[in-house]
């Protein structure tokens, strides 16, 4: 009959829904096999090297709980030791602040190892320290100490720390067989895990960047130079961004030929705003030669990356750097013809310098010394037209005083003023130079001061105090002018 349709019996259906079932399990079996194929060639991308002969580094991945010891061996990456079963600090995130029981993120390393005769029985068989806080955390002011990497007591059955790396007490014992001391490690919220293809782009990516910096430090281009560098950065002379820039460009012209290498080059991510590049440098220019191992820490703001902090160990130079001949800049030198002068002493003939043959130092304290000063406050201005408040109070002294306001109080007034205006336009013509002392000077200008409800014309005055070949703000005063 038209319109009839057949119905299904009770043992259709069954075998229809065990079908199913069955397709199901068979997704999730070719699911299961497809990630334990990925597993199997994984890539962990937070570890990344050029020119390395051996690197020991150790991960940890706070999320899944587990670790990996990684080998580093001419330049290719390979896991040695997978730990499951860690404990880490029973709060959630990064550490900030002592006592907050969280475990920290970042980049650290290994600065010695506590025996289990010298421990509470809580720690196992043994401890390693961590250099917690590191250079950078110190920068954000972060708090705490003793972030150890420890062992357990097998009668405590706890599931967190105090913000430590737990591990079991036999992974402990391996780690200190194979000399574990020294050794980089990453703490990570989570690991990253990538392919070969994507993982040799961003090692590109990576070395490309250490590339500017190096290339424009060797060709004395310091505006090249100083758009890698964060306004708040902080170097281990404790240089401010201001600072370490006018003695940067100070070593450029005193030194425009000189020997870089960069060698040994690690590259650790802890994740995707924060790079640590861990390398040896051998520097050599007329007068000074020196060698060590430097840390460059980068922090990602919108979608650039900067260097917001330089860590530099001093280490001996070692024998194949003896005769490195010295590399001529690439920027051009203007060459000037010089007559020699003979005067007499002594009943004596004696040579005299060339007229323009004065030392680099004396050129600093002389003409060069005012194209600094000039310099200086061009940064200066240029920040304050940026309304960046980190970037701006970086040119100004602690002991700067204006008015009845000092270094705290100007950074709050300013800091008001520029969230409450749109725009800042400052020119400045005229500008002298006086000598106030052998390290303090007045610097006086015309300047026109305009944003969207003001245009104020006046005579600026900045009392710098002179550092080295840095400089700081350590007075300012204007009156205006009709």
């Amino acid at each position: 009959m038209k319109g009839y349709t057949k119905q299904k019996t009770m043992g259709e259906i069954g075998l229809s829904m065990i079908k199913v079932k069955m397709l199901k399990y068979l997704l999730f079996f070719l699911l299961f096999l497809a990630t334990d194929l990925y597993a199997a060639n994984k890539i962990l991308a937070d570890v990344m090297a050029k020119g390395v002969s051996y690197q020991k580094v150790f991960l940890v991945d706070k999320s899944a709980k587990k670790s990996f010891l990684i080998e580093i061996k001419n330049d290719s990456i390979s896991i040695l030791k997978e730990f499951d079963g860690l404990i880490i600090g029973e709060g959630n995130g990064d550490k900030r602040k002592e006592g907050d029981k969280k475990t920290p993120t970042g980049v650290y390393y290994v600065t010695g190892f506590i025996p289990q005769s010298k421990l509470d029985k809580i720690y196992g068989t043994g401890a390693f320290p961590l250099n917690y806080p590191n250079f950078v955390d110190k920068l954000y002011g972060k708090t705490g100490h003793g972030i150890w990497i420890h062992g357990r007591d097998p009668k405590e059955h706890k599931q967190a720390s105090k913000g430590c790396v737990v591990l079991k007490n036999e992974d402990i014992d391996y780690l200190r067989s194979i000399d574990f001391l020294g050794t980089p490690v990453v703490i990570a919220e989570h690991l990253t895990y990538t392919d070969e293809i994507n993982y040799n782009s961003e090692k590109s990516f990576w070395l490309n960047f250490l590339n500017e910096f190096y290339e424009s430090w060797k060709n004395n281009d310091i505006n090249r130079l100083s758009k890698l560098i964060h306004v708040r950065f902080k170097d281990s002379k404790h240089s401010s961004y201001a600072e370490y820039i006018q003695r940067k460009k100070a070593l450029m012209e005193m030194y425009p030929d000189k020997k870089i290498v960069f060698e040994n080059i690690k590259i650790y991510k802890e994740n995707d705003s924060e790079v640590v590049f861990d390398f040896d440098q051998y520097y050599s220019a007329p007068n000074i030669t020196t060698y060590g191992t430097k840390r460059l820490y980068l922090i990602k703001e919108a979608n650039d990356f900067k260097i917001i902090a330089e860590e530099y160990i001093q280490k001996p130079i070692p024998d194949r750097f003896k005769n490195v001949v010295l590399e001529k800049s690439e920027k051009p030198k203007v060459e000037v013809k010089e007559q020699t002068k003979v005067v007499v002493s002594d009943n004596k003939q004696e040579k005299k310098l060339p007229d323009n043959k004065t030392t680099k130092e004396e050129k600093l304290k002389g003409k060069d010394f005012d194209g600094m000063v000039k310099d200086f406050v061009k940064e200066w201005k240029e920040s304050w037209e940026s309304k960046d408040i980190d970037r701006y109070i970086a040119f100004y002294g602690e002991d700067f005083r204006s008015g009845k306001l000092d270094y705290k109080g100007w950074k709050e007034d300013k800091k008001a003023k520029f969230e409450r205006i749109k725009s800042i336009k400052v020119d400045i013509t005229d500008l002298k130079i006086k000598r106030l002392s052998d390290s303090r000077y007045e610097v006086t200008f015309k300047q026109i001061y305009k944003t969207e409800s003001m245009n104020n014309k006046g005579i600026k005055k900045l009392t710098i105090s002179k550092e080295g070949s840095s400089f700081k703000i350590v007075g300012e005063s204007w009156s205006p002018s009709r």
